[in-house]
């Protein structure tokens, strides 16, 4: 070996090389590969996005940006003025090194060494923004409404579960409000002159979830959909939507969505029911809850289900996406909890029904 050429010792460490690079690469495809069996695609999706989420990003601001030429006039005239500085600089620290010691032979300060550290300089400048923006793009990945990378499903999951559980509370409180009024009466929608259904129990709930306003501007005596209210529909609001990575707001004709409906055996439109009418008890009979599935616009007056039907068993009944397998469900009560796919159908009946004198057996303990 040692009396091996230098070129053909250069080529063997070249080689040696390739192979370590060939072997990372290799275990790196591997390691890939059963992260995806495992469905752990955290790991591949940071790299992927840290690495092309600039394309992205550039695609959207750049056509937003726009030149100024004041800008860039000042930005040559101050890249000019440290050319200068730095250039007098280097003559300086060149001269007095000549003059602190003659022993020492330094040519004199030259225009190209000027232009490296004048890159330099805009080099770790541009440098410091990358970091910063390196780091704003991590940031953006795990808190991006979009979710476009979930740290952890589970906890998402529970999360999303927790604030759907929410906007389920102040739904029931709403209702609980409206029924307070003076017509006494359960949110039921409202009817035409003719009995043909016109507006949704979301509409009439608007001025109880901070929706005054909104409320104001719908004209009660046309139909939700019509020319003269159209436009009022067509707004999402949260408190109706159930939170998820890409879950969908609006249906095929722009109208905001409502991932939340009422008990059909209890509320329907022209309903006159009232609380004190609920001979089962309001504790033991389910007021509404989640819906997944043919999900209707917040404005439909025929936004009702019937929770016999099950929980995530009937495209038409009420159900959610949680991988713990149930639905968020509120009773008229006002209390809500889970209640899970594999609830004995008796008891969710009884539950469903306001007048049936079901047992409802230990469901409550």
């Amino acid at each position: 070996m040692e009396n091996e050429p230098v070129g053909m010792q250069d080529k063997n460490k070249a080689g040696k090389c390739k192979k370590w690079i060939l072997v990372l690469l290799g275990l790196t495809l591997c390691a890939a590969f059963f992260l995806g069996c495992a469905g752990v695609f955290f790991p591949i999706q940071t790299l992927f996005y840290l690495a092309v989420g600039w394309f992205s990003f550039l695609k959207r601001v750049i056509p937003q940006m726009m030149i100024s030429v004041s800008g860039l006039v000042t930005a040559l005239l101050l890249c000019v003025l440290m050319a200068v500085v730095i250039h007098l600089l280097g003559i300086l620290i060149i001269r007095q090194i000549r003059n602190q010691n003659t022993a020492v032979s330094l040519s004199r300060w030259r225009l190209r060494w000027t232009c490296a550290v004048l890159v330099l300089l805009v080099i770790s400048f541009t440098g410091g923004f990358a970091v910063v923006g390196v780091a704003h793009q991590t940031s953006w990945l795990f808190t991006t409404e979009k979710r476009v990378i979930q740290t952890s499903y589970g906890s998402r999951g529970r999360s999303n579960q927790r604030a759907s559980m929410n906007n389920l509370r102040n739904n029931g409180l709403a209702v609980v409000n409206f029924a307070s009024g003076q017509e006494r009466r359960l949110p039921s929608g409202i009817m035409g002159p003719s009995g043909q259904p016109l507006h949704s129990w979301e509409t009439e709930l608007l001025p109880f979830l901070d929706a005054v306003g909104h409320r104001m501007k719908i004209d009660d005596f046309q139909p939700w959909n019509s020319e003269r209210n159209a436009e009022y529909f067509k707004t999402s609001f949260p408190v109706f939507i159930m939170r998820g990575r890409d879950r969908t707001i609006y249906n095929s004709k722009g109208y905001g969505l409502s991932y939340y409906s009422l008990n059909n055996q209890v509320f329907y439109p022209g309903s006159k029911s009232r609380f004190d009418q609920i001979p089962d008890g309001i504790s033991n009979t389910i007021m509404g809850g989640e819906v997944f599935s043919r999900v209707r616009a917040w404005g439909d007056p025929f936004n009702f289900r019937d929770p016999a039907l099950g929980i995530n068993k009937h495209v038409d009944g009420f159900g959610a996406p949680w991988k713990s397998g149930g639905a968020n469900m509120i009773f008229l009560d006002g209390s809500a909890r889970f209640i899970s796919n594999e609830i004995d159908p008796q008891i969710l009946k009884a539950l469903s029904t306001p007048n049936g004198g079901d047992s409802v057996g230990d469901f409550r303990k």
